[in-house]
């Protein structure tokens, strides 16, 4: 054996055991999107949890699964139906911890915002908000760095 697939062998079982964790529902932030978009459709409470970050969780929902449950019973047709209108129109990964969704501003209710943040966690990316502390302290750090901007909206 040559001394390149030696030095190889050990390199490549490292990568993959680092992305052994992630799942590939949510690999991008499109992806875990469109995961939990179907999860809404399928009336699918646990892929849905599974989409939203441990901020998100316990921000809306006191991480408390029933209580995500409980909301879709009450809420999960007609909030399917908006998320399933949304056309993203950009997706920006700022760094590897951060990212959004821009979504075509036609396909947006008008109380609503045009973008889903995203927050990379051990399985993926995962959808969060902008009350997340972890979500607004790595966004800070990254407009500090110089990684990001702030978008100006219009409609």
């Amino acid at each position: 054996m040559s001394t390149r697939r030696l030095l190889a062998a050990p390199l490549v079982a490292l990568l993959l055991l680092s992305c052994a964790d992630e799942d590939s529902r949510l690999s991008t932030p499109a992806t875990t999107f469109g995961t939990y978009r179907r999860a809404l459709a399928d009336g699918d409470g646990e892929t849905a949890w599974f989409c939203l970050s441990s901020g998100y969780r316990r921000l809306e929902y006191n991480d408390d699964p029933q209580l995500l449950k409980a909301h879709l019973e009450r809420e999960g047709g007609a909030l399917g139906r908006r998320v399933a209108r949304l056309e993203i129109g950009q997706e920006t990964e700022i760094n590897e911890r951060l990212a959004f969704l821009q979504f075509d501003p036609t396909t947006v209710d008008p109380s609503r915002t045009p973008f889903y943040y995203f927050l990379h966690e051990q399985e993926g990316w995962k959808i969060t908000t902008h009350l997340d502390s972890l979500f607004r302290g790595e966004l800070e750090g990254a407009i500090e760095r110089g990684e990001f901007r702030l978008p100006v909206v219009t409609r």
